[in-house]
């Protein structure tokens, strides 16, 4: 039985992308027979314990473990982290970076998600390669587009940085609090421009409720005016699931070039637009609940999209060709949703994600075991 220890978060304490990854892996892990402990990592201005207590739980062991049999525990460095095959580096946050570098074990594999990670430029790429291969064993890519580029410039380090599709649980993404009146979707643009992140979507809601007076709009931690959007606020994933995702119709993504993600904004050498270090779970959860997407083409990884033909337009700009496409979502939804939902479906549930994972961890131990 391999031993699995996740550095993340829970949803219970902290919800948000880390801790559902965190979750996702810790149960597709357990459903392949591995043994799972998730660590909670307390570094600078970061106590588990402060999080529990906020929560209103006495223990760690209370926290719910959502039909899953892993354990919870706090993680200050080395000595707090039991034996291991297999450590994974789920969290983000940059105060955590200090940990990482003394969590190693000469028998311990050291392994990480990535989203979006190469352009195809050999130089700028070979950076990145080398920065991932000094912390980690094996970076499991979230993107067949990146392995692709692995093959093509690096097939020395293809056997350590792998394809593994990001999953989801897709028992609790079932589209169950999908009404009659359609509803669309929107994120928070994560910068001081949040009007001009979300200025597309606003526009087209109002040309959209000349056809659909009852239109719809929820919008994820705040109320958006111009939509008379319903506000869902950061919940546990569970929660947030049916209070957001299993609601809707159709999710846009806001304008990454006006959000945090603009950061990213890359070019490919024969000049398409792409976001380095974006995958944006949304949407493949939403697609998974059965909600269609429509977005810029260019943002969103292609592979993302279960039904990239009709999910894209060229820009923003084009309001006559965004209501179109909108238009189309909305009047051909039961098929389009049925089709869009079993793809992601098959390509992104939670326990392939972890099949493809320890696939790739055994390559890595038996080219380490016969160096």
């Amino acid at each position: 039985m391999r031993k699995i220890a996740i550095v993340g978060l829970h949803t219970a304490l902290t919800p948000g992308f880390n801790a559902a990854m965190s979750l996702n892996e810790a149960l597709g892990f357990e459903a392949h027979g591995c043994e799972v402990t998730l660590y909670l990592p307390q570094t600078t201005g970061r106590d588990p314990r402060n999080w529990l207590r906020r929560a209103g739980y006495r223990s760690f062991d209370d926290l719910p473990r959502f039909g899953g049999r892993f354990d919870v525990k706090p993680l200050a460095g080395l000595a707090d982290l039991k034996p291991a095959d297999v450590l994974i580096w789920q969290t983000y946050n940059a105060r955590d970076l200090p940990l990482l570098s003394e969590l190693r074990r000469p028998s311990m594999l050291r392994t990480k998600n990535v989203p979006r990670a190469f352009t195809g430029e050999r130089a700028r790429d070979s950076a990145r390669v080398n920065a991932y291969l000094k912390d980690f064993d094996l970076v499991a890519l979230s993107l067949r587009a990146d392995q692709q580029i692995v093959r093509a410039n690096f097939p020395d380090q293809k056997r350590r940085l792998r394809y593994v599709p990001r999953g989801f649980i897709a028992d609790w993404l079932d589209g169950n609090g999908r009404g009659k009146v359609p509803t669309i979707g929107l994120d928070q643009a994560k910068s001081a421009d949040t009007a001009r992140g979300r200025g597309h979507i606003a526009r087209l809601g109002q040309q959209l409720r000349g056809q659909w007076p009852d239109l719809r709009f929820l919008s994820v931690r705040e109320e958006v005016d111009t939509l008379g959007s319903e506000g869902v606020p950061t919940l546990p994933l569970r929660d947030y699931y049916d209070r957001f995702l299993n609601r809707l119709w159709l999710y846009m993504p806001i304008d990454f070039e006006h959000s945090e993600h603009v950061k990213g904004l890359a070019r490919t050498p024969d000049g398409h637009r792409m976001f380095l270090g974006l995958y944006e779970n949304e949407i493949v959860e939403a697609q998974m609940a059965g909600a269609l997407v429509l977005a810029r083409r260019g943002d969103i990884p292609r592979e993302l999209l279960m039904l990239p033909a009709v999910s894209q337009v060229e820009s923003y700009d084009d309001e006559a060709a965004l209501l179109e496409a909108a238009t189309a979502h909305l009047e051909n939804f039961a098929a389009r949703s049925r089709l869009s939902q079993e793809r992601a479906r098959a390509r992104h549930n939670h326990l392939e994600m972890a099949r493809a994972w320890l696939a790739a961890l055994d390559l890595v131990a038996r080219d380490g075991a016969q160096a």
